[in-house]
């Protein structure tokens, strides 16, 4: 029996000896994890309660015009922020003392931390933008007893001159949680600002800077107590674009608060001098947290201001299409240049009884005169020798129908319509309603019906022609200044066709009397330039129900270039219900092409006219 015993106090020793030993190794394990294997861990946990990491935002590079002219750059502001990470106090107490003098309210400052409540805690949270003088000096006042709370210097865009050229250049916004899933985006963090829209957008990566720091020596409550250096922040690449000053402001101001587009490009590079849309929209309102209510009134203003006209929206091309329906009758060997037509002013054709714009009518009239003061007869008859798909191929072959290549988001195509593109159309519907007519075609021959381009399509289709086929993709910043950067360029994308040294000197040779012998583009000439071009009016609703309500103008056109022999740029202008592309749009190319030609001769003063109060300079 004591032998049974002893046995038994022995095993219960063997058992507390090897739980002794057991917790004897995890704890010789547990100090051997936390002081050797870990230790570089624990040093960067004991060094952040010592040093923090203050960071210089870097300042994205300006945009210039042509000539290096600013268009945008960055002003010095200020920001207030809460770093959560080894505050003493709790989220409600420190808002509760700082949303009142911030002038906002608690349930404003917490929301925009609740936001944040999944991010790291040591990553500041920006309470209000853009601060004064007095937030700054509330802040700075209790910086001792609330240290969580900053005052940081934050370079912010500037838009020099407002709403010109606004949608060509872009605006800048933090970036979201969707945006950070990109990877466009994928240098970036949460907080930073990157280009919403436009050059912004597009030329992001090059524009945006490296961000620097400040490293402290800081307290247990995180106040700062030393500096122990600075990597100075890198400023962003300065981005050149083609724009011109000069003329943009000539275009915007000859706008005025009229609706529509204006391009000018230089047909032998493609290089895009102006890009007006109307109305505009000032980008400097997005420079700092913008307010929603801000937002909502551009979004539901009926004017549209956001949408860029000159490539986002299409439309008929009224008579402009002329010129392109002349050169498919004549490279086709439909229409001869010595070719007449009689014009009564009406004529039935098939089974419908087609007006021309003049009721009169112009009589006996050759090519050059149907161009010149844009006969529509001539041009119905053009379209009965032409079938449909036959100037589908003809207009898509200089650039119409299809995106231009421009380095801007959003282009839409335009359409020019074909038999095949109809029945696919209208699939949906029944047989007849998939064949396409021949009345459908009369509309077409003259810019009416399914045929739509965006301005800065037909500025360029026109362009290219003019160049004797020569296609050169336009575009806003050329890729021999991205290389000079040290980035790739894009290359312009180039692309010709056939047409006949006859039928340019038609064109030309009409287009010139357009503007110069008595047409419908006169208020273009500019005295000494030799300016041509073609005026459209397009109709937005049937002449039936004309002028009996609000948005019933017809839209109007001039497509232009100069000098007529060797154009050095092309002006296309569209004003939406403007009436007679004569008396709306070419006033407007005038006052292009006589900045243009005036800087060409020296004959210009560029301090400009400043009718438009957004053209100046903001301070």
């Amino acid at each position: 029996m004591q032998r049974a015993e002893l046995d038994l106090l022995r095993s219960r020793l063997s058992v507390i000896a090897y739980a002794i030993v057991g917790v004897l190794l995890v704890l010789l394990g547990g100090f051997w994890h936390f002081q050797m294997a870990q230790t570089s861990y624990y040093v960067e946990l004991s060094n952040n309660n010592r040093f923090k990491q203050i960071p210089l935002i870097a300042p994205r590079g300006r945009f210039l015009d042509r000539e290096g002219r600013i268009l945008v750059d960055n002003r010095p502001s200020y920001d207030v922020s809460y770093v959560r990470e080894g505050s003493k106090h709790s989220v409600e107490e420190t808002v509760a003392v700082f949303a009142p003098g911030l002038g906002m309210t608690s349930e404003e400052v917490l929301e925009l931390i609740r936001k944040k409540r999944g991010e790291p805690k040591f990553r500041p949270i920006i309470l209000k933008e853009d601060v004064g003088v007095a937030d700054i000096a509330f802040v700075k006042a209790r910086l001792m007893d609330y240290p969580e709370i900053r005052v940081e210097s934050v370079p912010r865009r500037r838009y020099l001159f407002g709403e010109l050229a606004a949608h060509a250049l872009g605006y800048v916004g933090e970036v979201n949680t969707e945006e950070l899933k990109r990877e466009e985006f994928k240098q970036n963090k949460s907080g930073d600002l990157i280009g919403k829209t436009g050059l912004e957008r597009v030329y992001n990566n090059i524009l945006r800077g490296t961000d620097g720091y400040r490293r402290l020596v800081v307290d247990h409550l995180q106040r700062p107590k030393e500096v122990l250096g600075e990597e100075p922040s890198i400023p962003g690449n300065d981005v050149r674009t083609t724009i011109d000053l000069d003329l943009q402001r000539a275009a915007e101001e000859a706008f005025g608060d009229q609706i529509g587009a204006a391009i000018a490009i230089d047909p032998r590079t493609g290089e895009v001098l102006v890009m007006t849309s109307r109305p505009s929209f000032d980008p400097n309102i997005f420079a700092t947290n913008v307010s929603q209510a801000s937002v909502r009134a551009l979004n539901v203003d009926k004017r549209k201001p956001f949408r860029n006209r000159a490539i986002q929206d299409k439309y008929s091309p009224g008579s402009v299409f002329k010129v392109f329906m002349t050169v498919a009758g004549i490279e086709s060997q439909t229409l001869n240049h010595l070719d007449h037509v009689n014009c009564d002013g009406a004529e039935v054709i098939y089974g419908q009884t087609r007006h021309c714009w003049k009721r009169a009518g112009h009589g006996s009239i050759t090519l050059y005169e149907a161009l010149v003061h844009s006969c529509n007869i001539f041009f119905y008859n053009i379209g009965k020798k032409l079938d449909i798909d036959k100037i589908a191929f003809y207009a898509k072959q200089m650039g119409l129908g299809q995106n231009t290549g421009i380095d801007l988001p959003g282009e839409d195509p335009g359409l020019i319509p074909t038999r095949a593109w109809k029945a696919n159309a209208y699939k949906t519907k029944n047989k007849a309603e998939q064949i396409w007519r021949d009345a459908e075609t009369i509309n077409v021959s003259i810019g009416q019906g399914q045929v739509s381009v965006t301005p800065i399509q037909v500025t360029w289709a026109m362009g290219g022609l003019m160049a004797g086929g020569q296609l050169k993709q336009p575009h806003l910043v050329t890729s021999q200044y991205l290389e000079k950067l040290g980035f790739k360029g894009k290359t312009v994308a180039e692309s010709s066709y056939p047409v006949s040294t006859e039928t340019l000197e038609v064109i030309k040779s009409a287009l010139w009397g357009v503007v110069n012998a008595g047409g419908t583009g006169t208020k273009a000439a500019v005295p000494g330039f030799d300016v041509a071009g073609k005026t459209g009016t397009a109709q937005v609703v049937a002449l039936s129900k004309h002028k009996t309500g609000e948005g019933t103008e017809d839209n109007a056109w001039f497509v232009g270039f100069a000098p007529h022999r060797n154009p050095e740029i092309v002006v296309g202008v569209f004003v939406e219900q403007g009436g007679h592309g004569g008396s709306a749009s070419a006033p407007i190319a005038h006052a292009i092409f006589d900045t243009y030609y005036r800087k060409k001769t020296g004959q210009f003063n560029s301090t400009g006219s400043g009718q438009i109060a957004q053209l100046t300079p903001k301070p």
